[in-house]
C-alpha cells in the first residue's frame, strides 16, 4: 500500500504533463518498493559468515 504522502512526493516529480502509462508505471515501482521495504523490515540482516553456516545445514543430510 502507498501512502498519500509518498504519492503526493513522487507526483511532485512528475512533468506537468504525463501519460497515464507513465504514472501507472511509477504507481508499480512505487508499490513494489514498499512491499519490499516492509518485507526486508521484518527479516532483519545477517553476515556473510552467518548465511554461509545457514546453507551448510541446509545441504548436511
Amino acid at each position: 500500500m502507498i501512502s498519500k504522502k509518498v504519492l503526493q512526493r513522487e507526483l511532485e516529480t512528475f512533468p506537468d504533463y504525463f501519460t497515464i502509462d507513465e504514472l501507472v508505471g511509477k504507481l508499480i515501482v512505487l508499490e513494489k518498493r514498499q512491499r519490499e521495504n516492509t518485507y526486508t523490515s521484518g527479516i532483519g540482516h545477517i553476515s556473510v559468515k552467518e548465511l554461509d553456516a545457514e546453507i551448510e545445514k541446509w545441504f548436511k543430510m
